[in-house]
């Protein structure tokens, strides 16, 4: 009977690593793709891309460190701080979202840094620090999150792709948090490629430099 149990298990076991969960594709219009899967959490990975046209890695980081414009291109976005400049490739951000009533507004502390994956492609890896910053009252902080921006040249265009997971904490269903960030990151990558073709970021801040990343 055990060795019956054991076999069971085993095969179940197997089956799930021959069977990954796969990703669906939310969206695909006009160069711009959102694909999705859902942890055992109920809470969804994104993944999604954009192809920007006569733009480079460096244009995207300056357009990234205008936080004073972060709310005209990330969508749900209420304001974006850099907190400090732990190296020349290592930030930390405070960002404040915005929530339809009754949600609650959240809030996240990141850690980000900046590295080269090859001659052509470069990426920005970010991690959640929620206690990094006391949490502030009314706001709902995001504890677990997990992210990167790769940005790939592709000649003259530049191929931005993003991935995240992310727990927005709370009591809000996930069916819900789901659906509201498919549609805010192809929103988002929208307003990127807007941004970045019609030059509507400033280039005077400090941006981050490649560096190596743990």
């Amino acid at each position: 009977m055990r060795l019956c149990l054991w076999i069971g298990l085993a095969c179940l076991s197997l089956s799930a690593v021959a069977n990954p969960i796969e990703w669906q594709t939310y969206k695909q219009q006009d160069d711009i793709k959102v694909s999705y899967k859902k942890h055992e959490t109920g809470i969804i990975e994104i993944n999604a891309s954009v192809l920007v046209k006569n733009a480079k890695a460096s244009d995207f980081m300056a357009l990234l460190s205008d936080t004073d414009n972060a709310a005209n291109w990330l969508e749900n976005v209420k304001s974006v701080t850099l907190m400090e400049r732990l190296s020349p490739s290592e930030t930390l951000v405070y960002t404040h979202f915005n929530s339809p009533w009754p949600v609650s507004d959240r809030d996240l502390v990141s850690y980000s840094c900046y590295h080269a994956l090859d001659e052509h492609k470069t990426e920005l890896q970010i991690k959640s620090q929620p206690y990094a910053k006391a949490e502030v009252a009314g706001l709902v902080r995001i504890k677990d999150l997990t992210a990167y921006w790769r940005l790939e040249q592709q000649q003259s265009n530049l191929l931005v792709s993003h991935q995240a997971y992310a727990d927005p904490s709370g009591s809000i269903p996930h069916w819900l948090s789901n659906k509201v960030s498919l549609k805010s990151v192809y929103k988002t990558l929208q307003a990127l490629r807007e941004q970045l073709t019609n030059n509507q970021f400033s280039r005077d801040n400090l941006i981050s430099q490649l560096g190596s990343c743990s």
